[in-house]
């Protein structure tokens, strides 16, 4: 179904409904830019969004757009979403009936009454991926620090996802319904009489059309040159359009060939297939009077605006990426430096939690003046290392953590499995010696066990300790060490499983016994390791740190390896301990406008609190 009427239709049609119309002149406040033809997306990796294993607890991500381990700030802190401009085709503020000659069923009716005026797309929910908007994006100024594929992606995970998606789905099944409402109209004239021609309609909606179109017409021209802004005004004129849509004389298999074109001259080529793809839909339901496959092409056509505009975003990305890593300490410092003194940031409890360590230390040291330039530093280190090896889940991390809040959880469940997984292999090798049994080959046996045990691990960071999940999987992991014990026999005896079991769920679900011993070991061992990896960073810029993060291979693929943990740990130590510890930490004895970052010994005294 196009959305022009049939040669017979616009024969019969009243001659003053064929005059042809005069363009109006479009005075808004498009923004736009030139931008690069080849900016296509390099590679789109998922985010990992880590949970604690203990309760599953995770931060929601608010925007529209997310970006890979990205962490989207509080609404105090992040500005408001802009608002979409109101229609400028005045027909739009009308209604229209709804005939019921058409047979529309009661689910496109109701569509057509209460689905969103506004496409999925739109000039506001791209405009967070605007150059100015990343430059000033907190988040991804802390994630630029930690990922070398950073990218912005369309948020499409978990409940705001789904919402997001059927609320697409419905927007354009009404427009599909109301493309055939303005194809029945079209012989009569949607503006001519139109109560006379279809007397006692009741049901009314109003147009999505003029919006569309409108839409389309703002975001385009944030996404060309704006030599071409003149071509899509004469091309995207929206009265024009609608009154050409109303006489059933527009030409949508043209205007979406004249759409095509111009997307090809200006996104990446990898959007080539998909611009023709539109058109194909468009053409295909002209054809064959189907107004759900013209609405798949109008789909097809904002879904390549959203990739065009994100791959400009990303290509940003990439493009000030250093200058962004560069800029994070003065930048975040000048940030929470105007948000602490306007009241909109509150770290008084951070600077307790801090204080805390502080002169818990001092009371269990036998020499309390033997500390060095280093050992403020290394107090904020303690404390979180008890954060993320403590057996019971902490309520939140300190406030100053805020965008590193999803690091740190994903470090805890990293660490909480590791500990688990090193509970399981004292299980197995104590079960193989009470069999009086050696280990063959045990080095690769350990390899290979770590391997199949921590990917069953995995499936528990979902879970509340101690649910019926968590003891599901609990009892997969015990059988699995048991096929272990029987040389990875698929049939185990039920004399092997059942203590076996049993001593998994009870060193799994208990804080004394093998999960302390190992929790002691294992902080001693990141402690260490991260103290000495942050005395190294200290001197570093921000840049360097990124670049000392390249890791090799074998240790990168072992996601519980402590000196790939301990490097990541003293990276956001001492990135946090260069914007805070002049504004909160030790500001008494720092002043907050010295050029040093991170004050030297010399530079400050810790004899006694700096509170």
């Amino acid at each position: 179904m196009d959305l022009q009427r049939t040669k017979e239709a616009r024969r019969d049609a009243p001659a003053a409904q064929e005059e042809e119309l005069s363009l109006n002149t479009y005075n808004g406040n498009g923004h736009s830019q030139a931008l690069p033809k080849n900016d296509s997306l390099g590679r789109n990796r998922d985010t990992r969004k880590a949970k604690d294993s203990t309760n599953g607890a995770r931060r929601p991500h608010k925007s529209e757009f997310y970006t890979q381990n990205a962490h989207q700030p509080s609404p105090a802190l992040s500005p408001s979403p802009p608002k979409v401009a109101q229609s400028r085709f005045s027909p739009s503020s009308k209604t229209i009936g709804i005939p019921s000659a058409l047979g529309l069923g009661p689910r496109d009716t109701k569509l057509l009454i209460t689905t969103n005026k506004y496409p999925p797309v739109t000039k506001g929910t791209l405009s967070e991926l605007d150059l100015p908007c990343i430059m000033a994006n907190i988040n991804l100024r802390m994630d630029a620090n930690f990922e070398r594929d950073l990218h912005f992606k369309p948020d499409l995970d978990g409940e705001k996802g789904r919402k997001k998606r059927r609320d697409a789905a419905e927007y354009w099944d009404a427009m599909a319904a109301e493309i055939s409402v303005y194809a029945f109209y079209a012989p009569c004239g949607i503006e001519n009489n139109l109560e006379s021609c279809f007397d006692g309609e009741e049901l009314r909606f109003e147009p999505r059309l003029p919006a569309m179109f409108e839409t389309l017409q703002d975001v385009l021209k944030t996404l060309v040159p704006e030599r071409d802004h003149p071509n899509i005004m004469q091309n995207l004129e929206v009265t024009l359009l609608m009154q050409q849509i109303q006489k059933g004389v527009l030409d949508m298999v043209g205007v979406a060939k004249w759409l095509a074109a111009l997307l090809k001259t200006h996104c990446a080529p990898m959007r080539d297939e998909w611009a023709d793809s539109m058109v194909r839909h468009i053409s295909s339901g002209s054809q064959t009077q189907n107004a759900k496959e013209i609405a798949r092409g109008l789909l097809t056509l904002f879904g390549i605006l959203e990739a065009m505009k994100l791959d400009v975003a990303n290509h940003q990305i990439r493009a000030f990426r250093v200058l962004l890593v560069e800029d994070t300490i003065p930048f975040l410092q000048d940030y929470f430096k105007s948000k602490i003194e306007r009241g909109e940031v509150q770290v008084a409890s951070s600077r307790l939690w801090y204080q805390g360590i502080w002169e818990r230390e001092l009371r269990i040291m036998e020499d309390p003046t033997q500390t060095d330039g280093f050992w403020p530093l290394s107090l904020l280190f303690q404390g979180l290392s008890e954060f993320l090896l403590d057996f019971h889940n902490p309520a939140a991390f300190p406030e100053t953590f805020r965008f590193d809040e999803e690091r740190l959880w994903h470090l805890r469940v990293r660490l909480q499995n590791a500990i688990n997984l090193e509970i399981c292999w004292d299980i197995f090798k104590s079960y193989i010696h009470s069999q009086r049994r050696y280990l063959q080959a045990p080095t690769q046996t350990c390899a290979t066990f770590r391997t199949r045990i921590g990917t069953l691990m995995e499936e528990n960071e979902d879970c509340i300790r101690g649910s019926s999940r968590w003891k599901k999987n609990v009892r997969s992991v015990a059988l699995e060490i048991a096929r272990f014990a029987c040389c990875g026999d698929a049939t185990v005896p039920d004399d092997v499983i059942r203590p076996i079991e049993t001593s998994v769920e009870w060193h799994l679900s208990n804080e004394q016994g093998l999960f302390e011993k190992l929790q002691g070991s294992l902080r001693a061992e990141l402690l260490e390791t991260t103290l000495a990896t942050a005395k190294r960073y200290l001197n570093m810029s921000p840049l360097a740190i990124c670049e000392a993060q390249r890791t090799p291979s074998y240790i990168a693929s072992d996601q519980y390896n402590v000196e790939r943990i301990s490097t990541r740990l003293a990276h956001i130590g001492v990135l946090h301990w260069r914007v805070w510890a002049p504004l909160l930490y030790v500001r008494e004895s720092v002043s907050a406008t010295d050029e040093s970052i991170f004050p030297s010994e010399s530079e400050v005294t810790y004899d006694r609190l700096p509170f």
